[in-house]
């Protein structure tokens, strides 16, 4: 029930999030940008730091995932 209850939130959150940044794409007065394909050394930048941000969060989220499940172990020999 749990699980389920999750993932119907999930789906729910993402459709919000989806739809409230679709809205400004069809605003007519918003901030038009040109079509351009132009890769400038900041955006290159920051596409590597997300990148690097991804992998490291990857990684410590997966450290405590190992530490609760150990800790779950060690509970149920006890």
């Amino acid at each position: 029930m749990k699980k389920g209850i999750r993932k119907l939130n999930m789906i729910c959150v993402s459709l919000l999030l989806c739809l409230s940044l679709s809205v400004t794409v069809f605003a007519k007065d918003g901030i038009k940008y040109s079509n351009d394909p132009t890769v400038t050394p900041i955006r290159i930048f920051f596409a590597i730091l997300v990148v690097i941000l991804f992998v490291i969060t990857e990684i410590v989220f997966e450290k405590i995932r190992n530490k609760r499940i150990t800790k779950r172990k060690e509970k149920r020999n006890k």
